[in-house]
C-alpha cells in the first residue's frame, strides 16, 4: 500500500507575489533533496503545479498523516501579516491504496492511491473540509473520518506560533532543540504544544500508523 497526498493552497489567488514565492520556497525547503530535514518523501515523487497545488507520493503509507501535517504546519507558520492566525492555509487529501502505474514523475503515475486522493480533494471544498482521508477499506475510512473531523477542530484553533512549534516537533526536534532554534524558553515551547493539542495529535499519529500498518500486513 502506498499513500498520495494531494493539496491546494486556499485562496491562493489573493496572495501577493511575496506570498506565492514563500509558499513555493517553504515546500522545497521541507521536501527537496537538498533539505537538511529528513522527510519520508523522495524528491522525484513530489510536485508543485501552478504554484498552489501540491502532490506527494509516499512508499510508506503509515507515515502519510505525519507528512500531511508537516506540509500543513510548514505553510501555516508562514508570517505575512501581523495576525496571530495563519496567513496561509491548505486543503489536504490523503489517499491510501496501490500505485499500479508508477512512473518517474508523480504527475504521470496512476492507481488507487492517486484516485482516492484526487477525488477526495475535489469534493472537499463542497463539504467545507480542510483535511480528509480515503482508503479502499470502508471500515478503516469510517474510523479515520471521525478522527480527522476531530483533528480539523483542533487545527482550527492553531495560531502561527502553534504551527511553528508543531512543525519542528513533527520534524523530530525535542523541546530544548526547538527552544534554541526559535529563541524562546523550553517551558514556553511546552505550553504552546499543549495549547495546540499536541497530546491528542500525537495519539492520532500513533493510531494512524498502527491502523495502516495492519492494513498493509493483510
Amino acid at each position: 500500500m502506498n499513500a498520495v497526498i494531494t493539496a491546494d493552497v486556499i485562496d491562493s489567488t489573493k496572495l501577493s507575489r511575496e506570498g506565492e514565492d514563500l509558499v513555493i520556497k517553504t515546500i522545497y525547503d521541507t521536501f527537496s533533496k537538498d533539505s537538511t530535514i529528513r522527510t519520508n518523501v523522495d524528491e522525484s515523487y513530489f510536485l508543485i503545479t501552478r504554484g498552489d497545488s501540491i502532490q506527494l507520493e509516499l512508499d510508506d503509507a503509515s507515515k502519510a498523516l505525519t507528512t500531511a501535517l508537516l506540509l500543513k504546519t510548514a505553510l501555516n507558520k508562514i508570517t505575512l501579516l501581523s495576525n496571530r492566525k495563519p496567513s496561509i492555509d491548505v486543503r489536504i487529501a490523503i489517499g491510501l491504496g496501490e500505485i499500479t502505474g508508477k512512473r518517474n514523475n508523480v504527475n504521470e503515475s496512476t492507481g488507487g492511491a492517486y484516485t482516492n486522493s484526487g477525488r477526495t480533494l475535489d469534493s472537499m471544498k463542497k463539504y467545507k473540509r480542510k483535511f480528509a482521508v480515503k482508503t479502499d477499506n470502508t471500515n478503516l475510512d469510517t474510523e479515520l473520518e471521525t478522527e480527522f473531523k476531530l483533528l480539523e477542530v483542533i487545527m482550527s484553533g492553531w495560531v502561527v506560533t502553534s504551527a511553528e512549534v508543531l512543525y519542528w516537533t513533527l520534524i523530530g526536534l525535542n523541546e530544548n532543540e526547538i527552544s534554541e532554534k526559535i529563541g524562546i524558553t523550553q517551558s514556553a515551547i511546552n505550553q504552546r504544544k499543549k495549547t495546540a493539542g499536541w497530546s491528542g495529535i500525537e495519539a492520532l499519529l500513533n493510531r494512524f500508523e498502527v491502523l495502516v500498518s495492519k492494513e498493509v500486513a493483510l
